[in-house]
Order: C-alpha cells, then sequence, then structure tokens
C-alpha cells in the first residue's frame, strides 16, 4: 500500500490538472480531447487515470469516511487481494459501460473513434468517483444525534443476527414445491419488525433528513454535470439535441437492462452457496 501511495503522490500534479478542467469546464474539456490526433495507448492513459482515481478516493476516504459504510485500508494480503479483485471487476464494468454506450452513440450516427470516447469516458467516471466519496460522508451529518448513531449501530448488530436466520430459513425451503416453511420465518420476522422500528425511529430524526437533503442535492448536481458532459460530446460531434437524448435513453434502458441481468446471476450464486452450506 506504501508503494501505491507513492504513486499517487508523484501523479498528483498532472491528476489535478485533468480533474479541475473536466470538473469545471466540460464542454471545453471534451472539445479539446477530441481534437487530439488517435494514439495507440489511449486505452491505456484512461485505464491509468481510473486506477489513479480509485487510488485517491481509498486514501480520502481513510480521512473521510462514511460513517455509516466506512472503507477500510486492506490489512493482509487475502484483503488485500479480495479489494484487488474487486476493483479489477468494477473496472471491467465500466469498460463495458463504455462499449453499450458508444455502442448507443454509433445507433445515432457518430463516427468518431472508440479510444476518443473510452478516454473522455474513463476521465469523467474517475472524476465522479472522487467526487462520490465526499457526496457519500455528508450522511455524516446525522450521527451527530445520539439517538441516529445508536440507532444505527443497533442496525447493523441486527443485520449480522438475521443473515444466519435468513440462511437458515432458506435452507427450509420445500425442495418439491419452492416455497418456505411458514414455521422457519417467525424468528426472522419478529426481528424484522423489531429493525424497522429502529429505523424509522432512525429516519425521521431531523438531522438525518438534513444529511440525505443536502445529499441528494450533491447527487443532483453532480447528474446535472454528467448531463452537461453527455450533451457536450454529442454537441461537439454536430449532433441535434435529439438524437443526443435519444442516444441517453437508449444507454439507460441498456445498461439497466445488463444491470439487471448481472444481479440475477450474482444472486443466483449466493444462493447456490447458501444451499451448499445448508446442513
Amino acid at each position: 500500500m506504501k508503494n501505491h501511495l507513492e504513486k499517487v503522490l508523484s501523479e498528483i500534479p498532472q491528476f489535478l490538472q485533468h480533474f479541475s478542467l473536466c470538473l469545471l469546464r466540460p464542454r471545453r474539456f471534451i472539445h479539446a480531447e477530441l481534437q487530439q490526433a488517435e494514439q495507440g495507448d489511449w486505452i491505456s492513459k484512461g485505464v491509468e487515470f481510473l486506477i489513479l482515481s480509485f487510488l485517491i478516493a481509498l486514501f480520502i476516504s481513510q480521512v473521510l469516511p462514511e460513517a455509516v459504510n466506512p472503507i477500510t485500508l486492506p490489512a493482509n494480503d487475502a484483503a488485500y487481494t479480495v479489494m484487488a479483485t474487486q476493483a479489477l471487476f468494477d473496472l471491467f464494468l465500466l469498460f463495458f459501460i463504455a462499449v453499450i454506450a458508444f455502442g448507443c452513440w454509433k445507433i445515432v450516427g457518430v463516427t468518431a473513434s472508440f479510444w476518443h470516447f473510452f478516454r473522455l469516458f474513463a476521465y469523467f467516471c474517475g472524476v465522479t468517483l472522487v467526487l462520490l466519496v465526499f457526496a457519500d460522508a455528508i450522511t455524516n451529518i446525522a450521527m451527530i444525534d445520539p439517538i441516529v448513531a445508536k440507532s444505527w449501530i443497533q442496525l447493523e448488530q441486527s443485520a449480522a443476527e438475521l443473515r444466519p436466520l435468513t440462511e437458515q430459513m432458506l435452507c427450509h425451503t420445500d425442495s418439491e414445491t419452492g416455497e418456505l416453511l411458514a414455521t422457519s420465518n417467525e424468528a426472522l420476522q419478529q426481528q424484522l419488525q423489531q429493525a424497522q422500528a429502529v429505523y424509522d425511529k432512525a429516519t425521521n430524526r431531523p438531522l438525518f433528513l438534513l444529511g440525505n437533503s443536502i445529499q441528494a442535492v450533491v447527487y443532483v448536481v453532480l447528474l446535472v454535470w454528467l448531463s452537461i458532459a453527455w450533451a457536450g460530446y454529442g454537441k461537439a460531434l454536430q449532433l441535434s439535441t435529439g438524437k443526443i437524448i435519444q442516444a441517453g435513453i437508449l444507454t439507460l434502458v441498456l445498461v439497466f437492462i445488463a444491470y439487471m441481468l448481472l444481479t440475477l446471476v450474482q444472486t443466483g450464486s449466493q444462493m447456490m452457496a447458501i444451499y451448499r452450506a445448508c446442513i
């Protein structure tokens, strides 16, 4: 991890240059990137920026952690392998999303190179990743209220207790009909009702509502910024507003379908692991 920190520090000046231009002048940044001649290492440059953004976001999250979902640095080789594997998986997901998005642009008539698009896609994803660390930390405002903080700790403890009960209930699924046995989920229902009561009490507190409201505003601003960048790419390629919107809607639909498919695949894998562990 020390080597990664040294790499981040050495790349900070160039990173901040791209970060500031991308964030503050997205349309000018897009236009400048599209004017550059295509290079053979553009994919690798985009991936390097994404990896650097991930590391910067990781280190910032240690100084400004999200109270309800803190990210910890790996303490041993096993934890490091898990984090690196997840990061690699996320990187490939972003690449496939970029392919889907570019395919939608091609449908509406874009003739530009994928390498130009992917590099821009990587820059904006990297900036978004870093900004999300700050946006997620806004919910820490709610934890000033001791009722919210202690309620959330209680919910985390309840979640840990509910997991074995849920797995036990699933193990009692009838292998012929696929239905849950009525006697197997009574304790689970009681625990869920208690957890729901604690959650309702915490989420109705003023500071919780304030923190989530501010976070929602930040997310809206971030969405507007990404929309400006999306429209800026289309305008730079002389596309009409209708085609830009068409490409955006088509991308959202296809990404949603891909996300649902991936969720089903992962859920199937998790369910099989639970059933294999049934005694």
